[in-house]
């Protein structure tokens, strides 16, 4: 696989109104795409449409260049789908779930038992290899269902929601392996709510508005194009950082947050510390930072440093303001 392609889509589920309208997005070998939207936007429907599992009123979906549905058996072996659940099996062990997707994929027993152990492995799941599936956690459950879709270590993968269920430390995990399966040459469509977590971990977001794509591009791109009023800037405070917080909360400032000025350093305490990172929102034109910084310096607290942290893709998406669902 190079590219998957979807071209001009559009389907109905009910006749009247449209989930995807004339829908044109690709996914490239190697690349991560974020899929974002609200509710209903009609993200689910276009990763049903990827993985030609719903065959759309008109358009096509083309593997480099030919069309897929003609060939869909064959390719669906070539995509790992995650969809809306887990569909998991509770009365088998996390190894024989893994082994029977395994086997249904065609491998032989010596790569269905490499390819067990590996993904077990690498979604730290190997000590419960034998423990029953309606005994796992909900964090592993969702870590055995995302293993499922890699075992057959597929050329496209696409995942709906695939960290739900995930604690912090096993999303950061998550964001790790996927970019190593992306660096191995696997295409990759995540939808996902945590906006947060796709910035800096996906290469491409797509953005769905009521089944219409309206925003496509490098995440780069798009958050340089997109770049909001409701900017986030770092104040960094050597002496007076209740000062600080009390003149930026004045001046309508949204402090998000406090960090230490260096590592190593404690937690700064907003009703003790003197010093430390303060993370505030500051809306407005740019000179409202100039403002912000005279008023900190003329209030006696020690500003070394006042920079703008670039937008994010949550800020993109809440400056849109439109969470219109089909």
């Amino acid at each position: 696989m190079e590219q998957v392609q979807c071209r001009n889509i559009r389907h109905s589920y009910d006749g009247v109104r449209d989930a995807v309208t004339d829908l044109d997005l690709a996914v490239r070998r190697g690349e991560v795409l974020a899929l974002i939207g609200p509710n209903g936007a009609g993200k689910s429907t276009t990763l049903r449409v990827f993985a030609t599992l719903q065959r759309p009123d008109s358009g096509s979906v083309l593997w480099d260049g030919a069309d897929a549905w003609e060939d869909r058996f064959q390719i669906r072996r070539r995509i790992g789908f995650l969809g809306d659940g887990t569909a998991l099996y509770p009365t088998m062990t996390a190894a024989g779930y893994l082994r029977f997707f395994a086997e249904c994929y065609g491998q032989d027993d010596a790569t269905a038992r490499r390819r067990v152990g590996d993904t077990l492995a690498m979604f730290d799941l190997t000590s419960k290899a034998e423990v029953a599936i309606s005994e796992l956690s909900k964090g592993m459950r969702q870590r055995l269902a995302i293993a499922r879709t890699m075992v057959h270590e597929p050329e496209l993968l696409l995942l709906d929601e695939p960290a739900d269920g995930l604690d912090p430390l096993a999303r950061r995990q998550l964001r790790d392996i996927l970019r190593e399966v992306a660096g191995k040459g696997v295409g990759i469509v995540v939808s996902s709510h945590i906006l947060r977590e796709l910035d800096g971990f996906c290469d491409t977001v797509a953005l769905i508005q009521k089944g219409k794509l309206e925003v496509h591009g490098s995440v780069e791109d798009v958050i340089e194009d997109y770049d909001v009023g409701r900017r986030l800037h770092e104040v960094h405070v050597t002496r007076g950082l209740q000062k600080a917080i009390e003149v930026l909360r004045k001046h309508e400032g949204l402090v998000e947050g406090l960090a230490p000025l260096h590592k190593g350093e404690p937690e700064p305490d907003p009703t003790t510390g003197d010093r430390g990172i303060v993370k505030v929102r500051i809306h407005g034109v740019e000179e409202r930072a100039a403002h912000l910084l005279r008023e900190l310096v003329l209030s006696d607290v020690e500003v070394i440093a006042l920079s703008k942290v670039r937008s994010d893709l949550e800020d993109v998406y809440q400056s849109m303001g439109r969470d219109e669902v089909s």
